[in-house]
């Protein structure tokens, strides 16, 4: 059975549907309804397209990160690092941790009197072993200042 999408009306064979379509709708309804169809079609691909990407990017977050163990010695024996969101210095020290830098005891200085406290006026500086380090630091560097493994 075949049903005119237009007015669904059914027809037993393809030929009277072809025969209903060329004298009760014109060629131009069928046109617009074939692009409709491509339409819904094509938002739908970037709509799996879209939900494909969101949830490789949501995977990958979840990864453990490759510099987990560090980080959380570095938190174990007491390591603070004080920065500023909007620092881009801030940002490249806590993006060499990439996954891992959630393990990290990071405080904000935006509005923070932690911060005054401290005495923070670059940002990043970290704070190891009660002995301030201002400035982004290789890993090289924490590990030795630390008695961490990298």
């Amino acid at each position: 059975m075949k049903e005119c999408k237009l007015c669904n009306k059914k027809f037993e064979t393809e030929e009277s549907l072809s025969q209903h379509n060329l004298s009760k709708h014109s060629v131009t309804e069928i046109k617009k309804e074939k692009i409709q169809i491509k339409k819904y079609l094509l938002i739908a691909a970037v709509i799996v397209a879209f939900g494909i990407i969101a949830y490789t990017f949501y995977f990958r977050a979840q990864q453990p990160g490759q510099y987990d163990d560090f980080a959380k010695c570095l938190t174990e024996k007491g390591a603070i690092i004080y920065g500023n969101d909007f620092c881009d210095y801030t940002t490249k020290q806590r993006s060499m941790f990439g996954n891992s830098k959630k393990y990290l005891n990071y405080i904000g200085c935006a509005g923070g009197t932690e911060c005054d406290l401290k005495k923070v006026k670059i940002t990043p500086t970290w704070e190891i072993n009660g002995t301030m380090y201002e400035g982004v630091q290789s890993f090289d560097k924490l590990s030795a200042l630390s008695g961490c493994k990298i």
